[in-house]
């Protein structure tokens, strides 16, 4: 009896417990592990190919007063291996040579105006030029205090002339005068004003002689002070010497920039290497700064980057290794390192990029200056 009730008592607790929908907690099972995610240690960038050494060559000087000049000899063509200073192309430079040819004279001319002013007057000059100053002043003190055997040859002048003037009207009163209808046409009338004109032109040098003019005291005055600076030009001041030496050294920087103007009518190589590019023909004008010749050691390229941005410069350093590929050259795998990272940033299409400079592990013979490569660059 004891047994069936506690079957009972069994019974209507699980009827309770499934009539109140109870259910057991499950135990948690453990999640699982995922990877931990790893960060990319490549940088990729395009790039292109370029000489360690190259120069895009361009004039510095026209033929002419003009921004340009014409193209007069290419003694070299494309492909033509050139040792450093060998010329590779020459403007018209005639125009040039007589600047040259003018700076020279010029030079010259100012070396020896120099020369003979430090040297001083010859005796010759001195002499000469001392006379002219004694002359002046004996002139100018003759015309202010007259010598008295010249006023009084004047004087003899004057009364000869009154006397000649008295006989003539003596003569011509004798025929008549005025009264004489005829006097106009006699030879007396012609006598008498002959004879008054020679009067008159005696008494006005007479009176030059006693009462010089302003005009002519101040002529006197200014001959006197020629003389005498041309006297002390003679003998060069310190002022003079340092402006004459002035002028040489001007006329010496004039000719040496001649000299370089037409120098520089001409493009060289600057190392030795390969002609890969000419641009113009002879005869052509050419632009001065515009790039006309290119020269390059095609025995050893680089790669530089072209747009490696700002976000992606930071995580490359000097030294790391690189793996270039290139687009004409599909079985072409090259190595090389980070030589060198560009410090200025230049815009780009609205973003800043820096170049960075690849050196190749080994050359290859069929890289080209300017071949589009795509870098990628490992830590």
């Amino acid at each position: 009896m004891r047994k069936l009730i506690t079957l009972a008592i069994l019974v209507l607790l699980a009827l309770s417990i499934i009539a109140c929908g109870a259910t057991p907690t499950p135990t948690p099972k453990p999640l699982p592990t995922l990877p931990a995610i790893k960060v990319s240690n490549r940088v990729v960038a395009e790039g292109k190919v370029v000489p360690v050494k190259g120069a895009a060559l361009s004039f510095q000087i026209a033929s002419s007063a003009q921004a340009q000049g014409t193209v007069a000899e290419i003694p070299v063509n494309v492909g033509d291996s050139v040792q450093a200073g060998q010329v590779l192309m020459r403007l018209d430079t005639k125009q040039l040579e007589l600047q040259l040819a003018q700076a020279e004279a010029n030079y010259a001319a100012a070396q020896a105006k120099h020369a003979q002013l430090k040297r001083g007057p010859t005796t010759q000059d001195a002499t000469a030029a001392q006379q002219a100053v004694t002359s002046a002043e004996a002139a100018y003190t003759n015309l202010l205090r007259p010598p008295q055997n010249d006023l009084v040859a004047l004087k003899s002048d004057v009364e000869k002339a009154k006397a000649q003037v008295d006989r003539a009207q003596a003569a011509y009163d004798r025929i008549g005068g005025d009264s004489n209808p005829f006097a106009n046409m006699t030879a007396e009338r012609a006598a008498l004003q002959t004879a008054w004109l020679d009067y008159q032109k005696a008494i006005a040098l007479y009176n030059s002689r006693i009462n010089p003019s302003d005009a002519q005291i101040q002529q006197a005055i200014a001959a006197v002070q020629t003389a005498k600076s041309n006297l002390a030009k003679l003998t060069p001041t310190v002022e003079d010497l340092a402006a004459s030496e002035a002028s040489v050294n001007a006329a010496k920087a004039a000719r040496d920039i001649a000299a370089d103007a037409l120098n520089r009518a001409k493009l060289v190589a600057p190392f030795a290497g390969v002609v890969v590019a000419i641009e113009p023909k002879v005869g052509e004008t050419v632009a001065i700064g515009t790039p006309v010749v290119r020269v390059a050691d095609t025995s050893n390229f680089q790669i530089e980057t072209t747009d490696l941005t700002e976000i992606n410069v930071v995580n490359v350093k000097e030294g790391d290794s690189a793996t270039v590929t290139l687009d004409a050259i599909s079985d072409l795998e090259l190595t090389g390192k980070v030589a060198s990272i560009k410090g200025f940033g230049e815009n780009k299409q609205g973003d800043i990029v820096y170049t960075v400079v690849v050196k190749l592990d080994k050359q290859d013979p069929r890289l080209r200056w300017g071949m589009t490569a795509k870098v990628t660059i490992s830590k």
